[in-house]
C-alpha cells in the first residue's frame, strides 16, 4: 500500500501567520498567502484588507505549482528558460512560473527533482501582492515556519 504524508491545518496556520506578522510590518499593503498539501490542494489561506481577487488565484497558483511540480516556482521559471518551455506547455491552466511559490520538504528517504536534495515535499506555501522578489522572501519565512513546526514535531 502507498502511503503519503501531507501538511496538516496546524502547520498550515503556523505558515500563514508568520507571512501574516510579516506582511503587518508593511501597512496598507494587499497580500494573500495560501498553503497546499502535497499534491496541490488547498488547505488553508488568508488575505490582508484591500487584496484584489487575482492577488488570491495567484497566491494559490503559486503554492499549487510548487507541490505538483516539485519544486520552487523561482526554480520552475530558470529551468524554463534553459530549456525553452513556457509554464502553459505544462498542460495546466493554473502553473505559474512567477516567484513566490515554496515547497516544504520533509527530510529523509525521497526523490525531490533536480536530484540533489531527498526527502518528500508534503506541501507548499504561495505569497502574492507584493513584487514578486518580496512574495518570494515572504514565501521562505512562512516555509522555514513550517519546517521548524515539522522538525519540533518529530522531536515529541
Amino acid at each position: 500500500m502507498y502511503n503519503r504524508e501531507h501538511l496538516g491545518l496546524e502547520e498550515a496556520r503556523i505558515g500563514v501567520d508568520a507571512v501574516l506578522a510579516e506582511v503587518s510590518k508593511q501597512p496598507g499593503v494587499g497580500a494573500c498567502v495560501m498553503v497546499a498539501d502535497g499534491v496541490g490542494d488547498f488547505i488553508y489561506g488568508a488575505k490582508t484588507d484591500g487584496a484584489y481577487p487575482v492577488i488570491v488565484q495567484m497566491a494559490f497558483n503559486k503554492a499549487y505549482t510548487a507541490a505538483r511540480m516539485l519544486r520552487d516556482t523561482l526554480v520552475l521559471k530558470n529551468r524554463q528558460n534553459e530549456i525553452g518551455v513556457a509554464t502553459f506547455d505544462w498542460g495546466d491552466r493554473n502553473f505559474t512560473a512567477v516567484e513566490g511559490g515554496v515547497c516544504i520538504v520533509k527530510p529523509g528517504p525521497g526523490y525531490i527533482p533536480p536530484g540533489k536534495m531527498t526527502g518528500t515535499v508534503v506541501g507548499a506555501i504561495g505569497v502574492s501582492g507584493l513584487h514578486a522578489s518580496e512574495d518570494e522572501r515572504l514565501a521562505q519565512v512562512g516555509a522555514e515556519a513550517i519546517r521548524k513546526a515539522i522538525s519540533e514535531k518529530r522531536k515529541d
